[in-house]
Order: C-alpha cells, then sequence, then structure tokens
C-alpha cells in the first residue's frame, strides 16, 4: 500500500515465524516486498509518496478553513497555483490505464504489436512538460496506455518467476493484464528480451528509476535494438546507466541528481506528516531506509537483481542483508496479527509507532477517496484494543497519552479534533 508502509500476507500462519511459511505464500509475500523496495527506492514509489503527502496537506488546509464540525468525503482537488492538482494529474497519467473497459478479458489480454509514442506537451503552471502517450493495442482492436502501473506489476510477477518459476506450483497463473504486459510487448521487439527475465526484470527496475516509466521502458527496448541486441546484459545495462550518468548538471549525474532529488522530496513530504519531537522515532526509521536504499541503487544498480538471482527467500542471502538494513514494512495475516522487525541495524522502531505511518496514509486516502476509514481498527480488534464507530467517524476521540491511537492522535495532532467524516 503506497507511503503506508504496511504490506498483507495473505495466510494464516504465524506471521512472525515467516521461514515455517509455505513456498506459495512465500512467492506472494516476494511480489508485495518487490513493491515495498519500488515504493522507496524508486522515482515512480517515492514520487507518489511526494504527491500524496502534497494532496493531504492541501486538503487539510483547506479543512482549516472551514468551521464546520462536519467533513464531507472525498474531498476533490482543485487546480491552483500551488500545483498540488496538476503533481496529482502527472501521476497518473504516468501510471497508465488502470481498467480495461467493460467486458475485455483481462486474464487472456494477447498484445498484439509494438507500442505506438506520441508526444503529449502539457503547460502546467507555465512549465512545459512532455507527458508522451504510450499506446499498446490489444487483440480485439482495443489499446491502454502503458505506464508505471504495468511495468511495477510485470516486474514484480517476473520476479516471482525467476526465484520461484523453477519449483512446481508455486508461481501462481495471473491475468495477463497487468502481470505479463511487459514480457508479451518486449516480445515485438525482440525474443531475447521476453526470454530474458532477469534482464527484462532489470529493464523494468532501471525504467521506474525515470518519472515517465513507460517512455523510458520503450526508448530502452529501442535502444537495445538499435545497439545490435548485446548478449552481456548486465554490461549493457551499467552502459545504459553510464550514458545517462554522462549527462549532468552543475557537475551531478544526472541519474544520482534524479534519484536524489525525489528522495528529498518524498522525506519533506513525509516530514510535514510527522513533525516535532513526539515523532523523532519515525522520522529517523524512515530517513535511514530510504537513504540507505538509494544509496544501494545508487552504489550497485543491478542489486534488485542480484537479490531476486539468489535463490529463494528462505536461503536468499541477499533477503537476509536487507532484513538487516531495511527491514520490511508493518505485516499483516489474515487473523490481522501484526509484526514489525524492530532490529534492523540502527532503526529501533516499535511496532506501534510504525503504525503511525499506515495511520498517515490511511487519513490521506479517508479524505481523499472516502476509503480505507483506518487501516488499523482490523489489528487493533485482534489487539484487544478498543473498536467503536468512532474509528471511522470521529477518530479524534481516541487520542490519549497512554497506549495512544495512531489514527486518533495524529488527527487530533493536525487540529482535525472536532471534525467528523460524512459521506
Amino acid at each position: 500500500m503506497p507511503s503506508m508502509f504496511h504490506l498483507h500476507v495473505h495466510t494464516e500462519n504465524d506471521i512472525v515465524n515467516w521461514k515455517t511459511w509455505d513456498d506459495e505464500t512465500l512467492c506472494t509475500f516476494l511480489h508485495e516486498y518487490i513493491h515495498f523496495l519500488q515504493d522507496i527506492s524508486t522515482v515512480m514509489g517515492l514520487y507518489t509518496i511526494y504527491v500524496l503527502g502534497e494532496c493531504l496537506a492541501d486538503v487539510v488546509n483547506r479543512v482549516y478553513q472551514t468551521k464546520d464540525g462536519e467533513i464531507t468525503v472525498p474531498i476533490k482537488l482543485v487546480l491552483g497555483t500551488n500545483n498540488v492538482y496538476n503533481n496529482s494529474m502527472v501521476n497518473e497519467e504516468v501510471a497508465g490505464t488502470f481498467n480495461l473497459p467493460d467486458g475485455v478479458d483481462e486474464d487472456n489480454l494477447v498484445i498484439t504489436g509494438k507500442a505506438n509514442v506520441t508526444p503529449n506537451i502539457q503547460n502546467l503552471n507555465g512549465e512545459k512538460i512532455d507527458l508522451s502517450k504510450i499506446q499498446v493495442s490489444y487483440q480485439g482492436g482495443g489499446d491502454f496506455m502503458l505506464g508505471n502501473y504495468h511495468i511495477s506489476e510485470s516486474m514484480a510477477y517476473i520476479g516471482e518467476e525467476i526465484m520461484y518459476g523453477g519449483v512446481p506450483g508455486v508461481v501462481q497463473p495471473s491475468p495477463n493484464y497487468p502481470y505479463d504486459v511487459v514480457r508479451q510487448l518486449a516480445n515485438f521487439y525482440s525474443p531475447e528480451l521476453s526470454n530474458n527475465l532477469p534482464f527484462l526484470f532489470s529493464l523494468c527496475d532501471l525504467s521506474l528509476t525515470f518519472s515517465h516509466a513507460g517512455k523510458a521502458l520503450i526508448h530502452f527496448f529501442d535502444q537495445y535494438i538499435k545497439d545490435g541486441c548485446p548478449t552481456d546484459w548486465r554490461a549493457y545495462i551499467v552502459d545504459v546507466i553510464s550514458r545517462t550518468k554522462a549527462s549532468t548538471v552543475n557537475g551531478v549525474s544526472m541519474y544520482s541528481k534524479a534519484l536524489n532529488d525525489i528522495k528529498d522530496l518524498a522525506i519533506i513530504s513525509l516530514d510535514k506528516r510527522f513533525k516535532g519531537f513526539n515523532y523523532e522515532d519515525i522520522r529517523r526509521w524512515y530517513y535511514k531506509i530510504i537513504n540507505r536504499i538509494i544509496d544501494c541503487r545508487l552504489q550497485n544498480p543491478l542489486f534488485m537483481v542480484d537479490f531476486i538471482q539468489a535463490g529463494e527467500l528462505k536461503t536468499n542471502q541477499g533477503f537476509e542483508q536487507l532484513l538487516k538494513y531495511i527491514g520490511t514494512p508493518v505485516l499483516t495475516n489474515d487473523y490481522h496479527h501484526t509484526y514489525f522487525t524492530d532490529k534492523v541495524h540502527g532503526c529501533h522502531l516499535k511496532k506501534r509507532r510504525a503504525q503511525f505511518l499506515q495511520a498517515a496514509g490511511s487519513i490521506t486516502y479517508a479524505l481523499l477517496d472516502a476509503e480505507f476509514p483506518c487501516a488499523l481498527r482490523y489489528q487493533c480488534k485482534a489487539e484487544g484494543r478498543c473498536i467503536d464507530r468512532n474509528c471511522v467517524r470521529a477518530p479524534w476521540k481516541h487520542a490519549r497519552m497512554i497506549t495512544p491511537c495512531p489514527y486518533g492522535n495524529l488527527w487530533y495532532g493536525w487540529k482535525l479534533r472536532r471534525k467528523t467524516l460524512i459521506w
């Protein structure tokens, strides 16, 4: 769940002893853990954290301007001079098409050719941005806009197949849309692309480090053909990044500058949600894990594929290092039992404190989408905490100093007390 640092595992097994899970559950967990890494180490993920934070600040400021005791949700973003609406629109554009038209068989969708790239220059508050439309046609006469969504999901599914594809019955069949979009598309450019899963995984990963991943991926496909389909794909990825690094701004590599710039924006956005000494431990945690994973990417652009190719999770040394270095988001199972490791080197954050991150995301979705009124309420129920109507309508009533409710305390601390949600 982007910006919420929460990962749900569809299992009834003990969430703490993950090494006892069956391979199918571990494979699904791997898919979602890849998404966690995408969220905190790519332009796509960090930009989403930034945009959601700016949207939250905007709607909360609008709530401040009304004296009404009731907040009707969702609160729609409006076009203004602060670029919040524009940033949200850009994020949606580069994400691509989420849903196909009614009646289209997503399970068996078949792509029929290469992507069609059409320039799409937008003037956003005086700045011209090319939000190129990456159109992909499919059997039946339709098409969709390729974007971050398809690439991130395809990448995670390819990761499953690399790590667990050799174990019969583990990787469960998934709909062609969106999980097989990248592989099908790659086949129209070169079989060497579509048949080399580690290479395709790495190209997806590299694309997500650009602001328009769909446009970047098609560029890399075309460039690979122009370069004569080199056989040493690892050296080729490093070479592509070196070309990007050759472009500089004031002597700083464009590749590293882009990652560090968006990292800083994401952290500033998170800081707005967690101001003051009360949240110093939370800030210290996300400072460290986000900076660490970005440093890891800059030092080794192939760190993701190295981890995926290092064997199954139970014996994967790369995964063990990641657990020590950045840990996991909050984990829950089907019984809503909760786990969060506080043993990450130098980051001592307790589980209940980590749930404040999840609570902040819940407030974002509650105000903007009228969804997830409180994503913690089922976890609280499983832990024997007080659950009532106020959890949904008036969470600030649960704010307290001792055993604080993360959702209620944030609601209260953000000066949203005496504001009741209505739909």
